[in-house]
C-alpha cells in the first residue's frame, strides 16, 4: 500500500512540474533527478524555486509500463495492449503535438504510462482498453483481429488549457472551425463517409462545457444519417454512435472519440402513409403495456391519449412484441435498420392511487415505412 501511495504522489509531481502550468511562464520546469542508475530507492526531485522532494520508488516496483516478462505485476495481455497503444502514440503524436506550450518537450518523451493504468472495459461494442497515459489517453477496440482507435485524448494539454484559460470568445468563423475539424480527423486517419453527418459545431458546447471542464473549446460532432434521414437517438445513453472533436484556437488538437455507426438499412422506400402509421401504432400501444419489459418498469392503468410527436427516423428493430425476438437492453450493436415511423403517445392514468402521483409514460411505436411492420417499441 505504501508504494502504490508513494508511486501515486511521484506520478502526480512529474506531471505537474512538466506541465508547470503557472499562467505566462515560459520557462517550464526543468526536473533534477539525482539518483544513480543502479540506486532507484531514492529520488530528489526539485523546482525553479529551489524546493525539493525526496520520494521513494523502489526499483522493483516498476511503476510505467512496459514491464519486464519477470516482474510479479507483468501481464502479457496488458504488455500486448501497451504496444499498440504505444503505436498509435507514434502514429499520432507528432502530427498533434502542440508547439506554443511550455511543456510542448514532454511529447517527444517515450509514450509513458503508469502502472495500473490499463484497464479493460465490456459492452455493447466489445472489448475495449483504457490506457491512461501521463500526457495522452487511449482507447482501444478490438473489432475482430483489427485494433481500432476510438480515444485519442491529450490530457495534459486539456488540464493545462483548463488553468490558464484566457480566451472568453471565439474567433473562427464557422466554416475555418469546421474545415480545422476536419483536418484533425484526417491527421488521426480517420474518414467522415456520406452516412456521417454534421450535427453540432459549437464554442463551448452552446454554453456546455468539454469533459474536462474546459469552456473555452469547439466541439464539432457526426451523428449517422441515412438519405437525409437522421438515426434514432432514444437509447442515446446506451448506444450513441457518433464522432466528435475537440480543439482550441490557440493551443491545437485536444480530444476525439468515436463509436461505431450501425449498417444502413436496406431500402428507404417509404409506402405506409403518415395517417396508416398512426393508426396501426395506436393499436399497438396497450400490446406494449402488456410487455414483460413493460410490467417491469411501470405501473398498469394508463392509457395513450394523444400523439406526442412523430417523425421518420432509420431504426434498429428491438421487435418487443415477438417474445422470441425481442432485444432488450442492448448488448451488442444492431446487425440491421429499418427507415421507421417513429410514433410517440402522451399517456395519462386512467387509475385513481390517491396521493400516489405517478409520471405517466411515452410510449413509442416504430413502424417500417416500407413494409407497414411493427419492428419495436420504447417508452419513458
Amino acid at each position: 500500500m505504501r508504494s502504490v501511495v508513494i508511486f501515486t504522489i511521484v506520478c502526480d509531481m512529474l506531471l505537474l512540474l512538466a506541465m508547470n502550468v503557472s499562467a505566462g511562464n515560459t520557462n517550464h520546469t526543468k526536473l533534477n533527478i539525482n539518483a544513480k542508475k543502479e540506486d532507484w530507492n531514492r529520488i530528489w526531485i526539485s523546482d525553479p524555486s529551489k524546493r525539493s522532494w525526496a520520494v521513494e520508488v523502489l526499483k522493483s516496483d516498476e511503476p510505467f509500463y512496459p514491464l519486464s516478462p519477470q516482474s510479479q505485476y507483468y501481464s502479457s495481455e496488458q504488455d500486448r495492449v501497451f504496444k499498440t497503444a504505444e503505436a498509435f502514440y507514434k502514429r499520432y503524436m507528432p502530427r498533434l503535438v502542440p508547439t506554443n506550450v511550455p511543456f510542448a518537450e514532454i511529447y517527444t518523451w517515450p509514450f509513458r504510462v503508469p502502472r495500473g493504468e490499463i484497464n479493460t472495459k465490456s459492452g455493447i461494442y466489445g472489448n475495449s482498453f483504457w490506457i491512461g497515459g501521463m500526457d495522452v489517453s487511449i482507447t482501444i477496440r478490438q473489432d475482430g483481429s483489427t485494433n481500432c482507435l476510438d480515444v485519442f485524448s491529450n490530457v495534459a494539454l486539456s488540464y493545462y488549457i483548463k488553468t490558464n484559460e484566457i480566451q472568453n470568445l471565439p474567433s473562427f468563423p464557422l466554416e475555418k472551425a469546421y474545415s480545422t475539424a476536419l483536418h484533425y480527423l484526417e491527421l488521426l486517419d480517420i474518414k467522415v463517409n456520406e452516412h456521417a453527418e454534421l450535427s453540432e459545431l459549437a464554442w463551448g458546447n452552446d454554453g456546455g462545457r468539454d469533459e474536462y471542464g474546459i469552456p473555452s473549446v469547439w466541439r464539432a460532432v457526426w451523428r449517422p444519417s441515412y438519405g437525409g434521414f437522421k438515426y434514432d437517438d432514444f437509447l442515446k445513453d446506451i448506444y450513441y454512435p457518433r464522432i466528435q472533436v475537440f480543439f482550441s484556437e490557440q493551443y491545437g488538437f485536444l480530444s476525439f472519440s468515436r463509436t461505431p455507426f450501425p449498417p444502413a438499412p436496406k431500402t428507404l422506400e417509404i409506402r405506409v402513409s403518415r395517417k396508416d402509421a398512426v393508426f396501426k401504432a395506436e393499436r399497438a400501444v396497450p400490446l406494449v403495456m402488456m410487455t414483460p419489459q413493460y410490467r417491469q418498469c411501470r405501473m398498469p392503468g394508463f392509457k395513450p391519449i394523444r400523439v406526442k410527436n412523430m417523425e421518420l427516423r432509420v431504426a434498429a428493430p428491438n421487435w418487443l412484441l415477438n417474445p422470441v425476438r425481442a432485444v432488450w437492453l442492448w448488448e451488442k450493436p444492431p446487425e440491421e435498420t429499418r427507415l421507421c415511423w417513429i410514433v410517440r403517445f402522451a399517456t395519462a392514468d386512467t387509475v385513481d392511487r390517491g396521493e400516489m402521483k405517478l409520471i405517466p409514460p411515452d410510449i413509442l411505436i416504430y413502424i417500417d415505412a416500407a413494409t407497414g411492420e411493427i419492428v419495436g417499441a420504447n417508452f419513458t
